[in-house]
């Protein structure tokens, strides 16, 4: 057991600065190397549950930024034009916390439908080549400049995070290539995409997963731990990646391939 909880922190740790669903990730190696009893709606609550470790990693990477965040909050009356980025974050995150919870109310309701491996995989990757398709329009808008971050730009980023309440759709994919589509240069929506991540995951488990703090054991302490560290040593690393490679064929391929396997095995 504490293997299993170790290796799915890893994954958590590692798919989640890279534009693949991390919760798909998780469901992916659950459902195929750790098959038991566990209900679809249970697993997700469980992916959301691991973000908590590599949340801690963003805190600490963006350290300097985020800090000048929450400063903000407190002199609010006195700043400028930085009430722009401050207004972002609080209204995508107030949109994706809406559109997600509906979202993932709609997913709940045909959990019965997941029961079986290959239906995971197919749903898994046809979510996936939704991801792809949205990375490659957006790779596609090469007039990206320093744009307002508008009501207008905060409230369609929203839109694009809560489609991460669908497993299979990446949370940083989806909100980077929307931030791409809206015109956002891809190093601000990189920094923007991870720290929405911040109140969305926080709030997410205070909606969703307080069953799993009441249960807190040392599964889900190794695995909180295992994807923090994981997510602390690749952050660096796999962004500098995520900024150089054009991400839509990846995922696009990766999702093909799943499709090959759920219809060959």
């Amino acid at each position: 057991m504490l293997f299993e909880s170790f290796i799915l922190g890893m994954v958590q740790g590692i798919a989640e600065w890279l534009p693949v669903s991390s919760e798909a990730m998780i469901v992916l190696v659950k459902t195929n190397m750790f098959p038991d009893s566990t209900s679809f709606t249970e697993l997700i609550s469980f992916a959301i549950f691991l973000h908590i470790g590599t949340l801690l990693a963003v805190v600490v990477y963006y350290w300097k930024t985020i800090s000048k965040l929450v400063a903000q909050l407190f002199h609010y009356r006195s700043l400028g034009t930085e009430r722009h980025q401050l207004h972002f974050v609080v209204i995508a995150t107030g949109v994706s916390g809406i559109f997600g919870l509906l979202l993932l109310h709609i997913v709940e309701q045909y959990q019965s439908i997941f029961e079986h491996e290959e239906i995971v995989n197919l749903s898994v990757a046809g979510f996936l080549l939704v991801t792809a398709i949205l990375l490659y329009i957006s790779e596609r808008n090469t007039h990206r400049y320093n744009v307002p971050l508008t009501t207008k730009r905060a409230v369609c980023t929203g839109l694009f995070q809560g489609l991460a309440a669908i497993p299979g759709i990446s949370r940083s994919g989806a909100t980077i290539a929307g931030m791409g589509i809206l015109g956002i240069d891809k190093e601000r929506a990189l920094e923007l995409s991870f720290i929405l991540s911040i109140p969305i995951v926080l709030l997410a488990n205070i909606v969703l997963n307080l069953d799993e703090f009441t249960a807190f054991s040392l599964y889900h302490f190794v695995a909180l731990c295992s994807a923090f560290v994981f997510g602390s040593i690749t952050i660096d690393m796999l962004l500098r990646i995520v900024r150089r490679v054009r991400f839509s064929y990846v995922v696009g391929s990766f999702a093909v391939l799943l499709i090959l396997v759920a219809v060959v095995l």
